[in-house]
């Protein structure tokens, strides 16, 4: 049986054949039901009850636990250690040291970007330290059903009380806290020449890509990061993973990345993700080999003009580049890039 969600994917994107397997475990399991309609009128009224929270929660996939913890792997400890593997290129990692967390200490969306290089070091045989080998520690949820979707209030940092009572979190739990990163992000204005939108269901995510990409398109994301961390090098001042080596890759074409969308997994009871349009681009993908033998299936993005980023952007000094050099970054596993549909692409391996 067709879920409106998937009816409506078809009438917003019909060449795109069925939601993307990445995108349809977070469709919502209560869409179009009486939990989801009665969840929404409570949410209508500015009503908060807990006991209705917290079932519609269990219900609909949420994650709703107000002192959840996000870890990353470098906040988790590894025993293991073996000898320093050397690297090969220049300015081709970001030491962990600076990399900022997933959930916390977020002030723009570029803060979400940790692993950058160059692409002239993309090569077959290179090393690149990777934070986290691209895993995504934020857990994958639910969208939310449409109908409550509608009704939500706006992510916006004024809106924070009401949509903490809607879900039932306490304003002084770390769940509230990675709430209040994503109503900054989703309320802030968009870089330039860029569009976004903070989707918090199918049919918010369909809508957007199709305004901004057209109705041919592809989703991407990366696969296959180890869930833990595997072996790391131990120093004096801190533990690191391991580098990953490039087995193959391949290189897209200027076209594609004209006109693409990416999306970044954002913490928030239901699933959210800030989605923005961005032009001049050149999308990478590239298997990276991992230390304990497993493959990662890597998606990067490369900024062919970076004339107007922040002078404070991450990126320039992990690559000791000037602002308007090209920069490219990896994306996490959890991280949808949408393109349009073409063949052109350009492989080494």
């Amino acid at each position: 049986m067709r879920t409106p969600a998937s009816i409506f994917w078809d009438q917003m994107l019909p060449f795109v054949q069925a939601i993307p397997a990445t995108l349809k475990v977070s469709v919502s399991p209560v869409e179009g039901t009486a939990t989801a309609d009665q969840f929404a009128t409570a949410v209508t009224g500015a009503m908060s009850f807990p006991a209705l929270s917290a079932k519609f929660c269990v219900a609909a996939g949420l994650v709703c636990d107000e002192d959840i913890e996000i870890h990353s792997y470098t906040t988790k400890k590894n025993s293991s250690s073996t000898p320093e593997v050397p690297i090969m290129g220049r300015h081709n990692m970001m030491t962990h040291a600076s990399a900022a967390s997933r959930t916390m200490g977020i002030t723009t969306i570029n803060d979400f970007q940790l692993d950058f290089f160059l692409e002239e070091n993309l090569v077959e045989g290179a090393y690149m330290h990777l934070a986290d080998n691209l895993f995504d520690p934020i857990p994958l949820r639910a969208f939310l059903p449409s109908t409550v979707a509608k009704v939500l209030p706006a992510l916006t940092t004024a809106n924070l009380p009401k949509l903490l009572a809607a879900f039932t979190i306490d304003k002084n739990s770390r769940m509230a806290a990675m709430m209040a990163t994503a109503t900054y992000l989703c309320e802030s204005p968009a870089l330039p020449r860029e569009q976004r939108a903070c989707p918090t269901s199918v049919e918010e995510m369909a809508v957007f890509v199709a305004s901004e990409v057209g109705e041919q398109l592809e989703v991407l994301s990366t696969r296959g990061a180890p869930t833990s961390a595997p072996a790391t090098t131990t120093t004096t001042e801190e533990k690191k993973l391991l580098p990953v080596k490039v087995l193959s890759y391949t290189k897209r074409s200027l076209g594609e990345g004209k006109n693409i969308v990416v999306c970044h997994n954002l913490m928030f009871p239901s699933q959210l993700y800030y989605c923005h349009h961005v032009t001049g681009t050149k999308v990478v993908q590239a298997s990276l080999g991992s230390s304990d033998g497993s493959v990662i299936h890597g998606v990067a993005i490369c900024h062919m003009d970076t004339t107007l980023w922040a002078s404070e952007h991450p990126a320039f000094a992990a690559l000791n580049i000037p602002r308007g050099a090209e920069a490219c970054h990896w994306n996490t596993q959890n991280d949808l890039i949408w393109i349009p549909t073409t063949s052109s692409t350009t492989s080494y391996d």
